[in-house]
């Protein structure tokens, strides 16, 4: 579907675009499907030259769900479709849904929470359509977005502003304690991302300088 200067799949990730990608997995692994009536009857059509499998074909690509050339599952549908870990099918699920330009232009400005009123106005800006189209599309484009958005959470952060580290700057160790290992691990590369390591070792590095730097006074004395 075509909204101003944006495309938009016309099929949505769940149901419909996760169990296909997940049938092709399971049938082709990580192979590349050589047959494509194969492909089209797995996934429910009779002939792989209706109008109704292309279509599908390209919701796929455009979500990033199966490779841009040939049909192949590529490493975010794996993702999103088998790793047994809940946090990284999480991650796959926003990067499915970041693939599509435009709702990454709605998620870095509302999250989930698109304007409730007059939502066509922001279509007119974002988007480039006129007001009368904008108004025609609002409520489509609206539910379209909601549906795909609707089964992400939100990510786990530290609590507070962790390059200041005090009080608000506190990780809740709590939880890392009470986790799994794979977990864990997740916790420590998160951190690592956002140089909290660094900043710990610069902490210890300065309480060892002014320590030492307080010794030799204290034996003077």
């Amino acid at each position: 579907m075509k909204v101003g200067k944006y495309d938009i799949p016309e099929m949505r990730i769940y149901p419909l675009l996760f169990e296909d990608t997940k049938k092709l997995y399971e049938h082709f692994k990580s192979e590349e499907a050589k047959d494509t009536l194969t492909v089209a009857q797995l996934l429910g059509h009779k002939s792989d030259k209706s109008g109704a499998f292309l279509r599908k074909l390209a919701c796929l690509r455009a979500y990033g769900l199966i490779e841009k050339r040939g049909i192949k599952v590529t490493d975010v549908g794996k993702r999103l479709t088998y790793d047994p870990n809940e946090e990284e099918r999480n991650r796959a699920l926003k990067e499915t849904i970041l693939n599509i330009p435009l709702w990454k232009e709605f998620h870095s400005k509302w999250g989930a929470n698109l304007p409730t009123s007059k939502f066509w106005v922001e279509l007119t800006k974002i988007t480039g359509l006129e007001a009368p189209d904008a108004q025609k599309v609002d409520e489509i484009v609206r539910k379209a977005y909601l549906d795909d958005i609707r089964y992400l959470k939100p990510e786990k952060k530290l609590k507070g502003d962790v390059s200041g580290m005090g009080e608000e700057g506190e990780f809740d160790t709590s939880t890392a304690i009470s986790t799994s290992p794979d977990r864990q691990a997740n916790i420590v590369a998160n951190l690592m991302k956002e140089g909290a390591y660094d900043i710990a070792k610069n902490f210890i590095d300065f309480i060892k300088t002014k320590k030492e730097g307080k010794e030799p006074s204290e034996e003077e004395g």
